[in-house]
């Protein structure tokens, strides 16, 4: 007799999605934890590339949150989709990687901003330029984020394939990118990471089901 915890997730020796109301529950859950374990600073020396110039790990943005997050992805993926671990693994590799990408969006984004003429001599210029880099490269980061992971997830799920399953990913990774002005703000990495995890990871389970519910 299956246990009742694996009956709830869903574990079969077969993978099947559960309804989409219950995958997107799960998954939003296992993103609010893949977040809280983000959220925890990197115990690591900060990391970076200098040619090109690629920040890979920092201690408000660590490399194990980008690792947290493609591992449930995978996960997730392996359990109700597709059994083939390559598959899997790459879809890990682009959610990684879609992290990375982020990171180094939102860091280009912010500094081009900031460093620019913008609202010129104004009273408060400087402060106009610091909240717009802030809002407008963790908007480009979500969507870039969330982006490549709707890209790697598609490697073992055609379902996410079409565009109306996978463009809701990407609208609300861009949205929830938004909180990065406040989580830099108040000091509070959290504050983007729970709600972005959480959020993107039930759109993906909203577009994995997308085949269930329209078949």
């Amino acid at each position: 007799m299956t246990p009742a915890y694996l009956q709830y997730l869903h574990i079969d020796a077969r993978p099947t999605l559960p309804s989409r109301g219950r995958a997107m529950a799960i998954m939003a859950a296992l993103g609010v934890g893949s977040a809280l374990i983000s959220s925890l600073p990197s115990p690591l020396p900060d990391i970076r590339l200098s040619d090109p110039d690629i920040l890979i790990n920092a201690r408000a943005v660590p490399l194990h949150a980008g690792l947290a997050f493609s591992a449930m992805v995978a996960g997730v993926l392996w359990l109700w989709v597709n059994r083939d671990p390559a598959k899997c693994f790459l879809a890990m590799m682009l959610t990684l990687a879609g992290w990375l990408a982020a990171v180094n969006t939102a860091n280009d984004v912010i500094n081009t901003i900031q460093a620019s003429s913008l609202f010129g001599t104004i009273a408060g210029a400087k402060v106009y330029r610091e909240m717009l880099g802030w809002l407008v490269g963790g908007l480009l980061a979500g969507a870039v984020g969330a982006g490549l992971t709707a890209f790697g997830t598609g490697i073992a799920a055609t379902a996410i394939r079409r565009p109306e399953a996978w463009m809701p990913v990407v609208v609300v990774g861009a949205i929830a990118g938004l909180l990065l002005y406040p989580a830099a703000l108040l000091d509070a990495i959290g504050l983007l990471f729970v709600p972005w995890q959480a959020a993107v990871a039930a759109a993906v389970a909203f577009g994995l089901t997308w085949q269930s519910v329209g078949s």
